[in-house]
């Protein structure tokens, strides 16, 4: 292993959590025994960074879920307790209410000392998953407020914890979602979500402890820690259908590859309003370079399926929605363009030297590796650590705003 360089000025000593994106999963599956979300199939950064003393999480989100869901989910596994999705949510898209139960990782954080405040970094989907979660903390929800009694809301949907947030970070984040979404078309986007909840109807609880699909908000499976057992679903199953109809069909709140459709991301992160006491990062990577026609063309070193979707991204631009030359580079996955800071913040291209001030998104320099370069797939463990070692050591340097 690399050892990561502990020579730098620590200034404080916050946990960091770790949101993964689309497909990830928590640590305490049996999957993650052949595949670590942030280490690939040869590395495990969680277990390494606490080994070198670093207090570090891997939440268990819906690795299928949309951005709101996943951001309730999130504010659960910290501070524990049930799930609330919100009544006005629920209601709009056709969901329950109430999710699972976590036990909380955090309870106690916003107490004096090492939990005083968290980090979160957050790749691919777990950028605008961390996005929409410091939004809800810092500013709460209205409209909730206003659909809920006093007595029942939830304390994510009154805000006012934005401070307990030292630094955000996404990592190749679909802050903006992709453009392979309009390349796919809505027609696709919905077949392929059918099939996947059709798939939980059917197998959902059984496979939970493999492979945790979290589609218990559309009553596809129960609480993995709630189920009794029985036989496999069926997907004739009148609610399990109802579900499936609300996850495929509902463009707004939808399923996650809806929420990647730039239009609709953009929508679900209008009138973004950092806190003023925590610092913003989007790293993007860049697995493409702009070749003697004007598009962009894979590198060599990037995976190689993701050769395709680079040369896709590279070349498809789409009028209708906005999608011109400067969204050509990508990582094989997303856009370039898409990876930066929230549309309509205080934001930096940040060059060295830069004072870093809090309440402000800094754009980092492009990353050259493809989108799961920063799981650290087909990256050596030496250049995998000493990247995410930086990341860290920036994070933990930064003083109390």
């Amino acid at each position: 292993m690399a050892n990561f360089d502990t020579n730098y000025t620590k200034a404080t000593d916050y946990p960091t959590l770790y949101i993964h994106g689309f497909l990830g999963v928590p640590e305490d599956q049996i999957f993650t025994k052949l595949y670590r979300y942030f280490g690939s199939f040869t590395k495990d950064l969680v277990k390494d960074l606490r080994k070198e003393g670093y207090e570090v999480y891997l939440p268990g989100l819906g690795p299928f879920n949309p951005m709101w869901e996943r951001a309730c989910e999130l504010y659960a596994y910290i501070f524990g307790g049930r799930v609330d999705y919100g009544v006005v949510h629920s209601q709009k898209h056709h969901t329950k209410r109430f999710g699972r139960t976590y036990p909380g990782v955090l309870k106690d954080l916003g107490t004096p000392g090492k939990h005083a405040k968290c980090n979160l970094i957050g790749h691919s989907f777990g950028g605008p998953t961390v996005i929409l979660f410091s939004e809800i903390l810092t500013n709460g929800c209205q409209e909730e407020l206003d659909a809920t009694p006093a007595d029942e809301v939830s304390e994510f949907f009154k805000g006012g914890k934005g401070d307990l947030l030292h630094t955000v970070t996404t990592l190749s984040g679909t802050n903006h979602g992709t453009s392979i979404t309009y390349f796919m078309g809505d027609k696709v986007i919905e077949m392929v979500s059918r099939l996947i909840l059709n798939a939980g109807a059917i197998a959902g609880n059984h496979i939970a402890k493999i492979y945790d699909l979290y589609f218990d908000p559309w009553g596809i499976m129960e609480d993995p820690a709630e189920w009794k057992g029985g036989p496999l679903g069926s997907i004739n199953d009148p609610q399990k259908k109802a579900g499936v109809d609300a996850y495929a069909t509902n463009k707004l709140g939808g399923s996650i590859a809806y929420d990647m459709k730039p239009d609709v991301c953009e929508s679900q992160l209008a009138n973004i309003k950092p806190n003023k006491k925590t610092y913003f990062f989007a790293r993007p990577g860049q697995g493409t370079h702009t070749n003697k026609y004007g598009t962009a063309s894979p590198d060599g070193h990037i995976f190689a399926p993701f050769k395709i979707t680079a040369w896709i991204l590279g070349n498809y631009t789409d009028k209708e929605h906005g999608i011109d030359k400067e969204w050509l580079n990508n990582d094989g996955v997303v856009n370039c363009k898409a990876m930066r800071a929230p549309t309509g913040v205080e934001q930096y291209d940040f060059v060295d030297g830069m004072a870093i001030k809090p309440g402000v998104w800094y754009n980092m320099p492009a990353q050259n590796w493809d989108h799961q370069g920063w799981a650290g797939m087909f990256i050596s463990k030496a250049t995998y650590y000493d990247v995410m070692g930086d990341i860290m050591r920036s994070i933990y340097s930064l003083p109390d705003a």
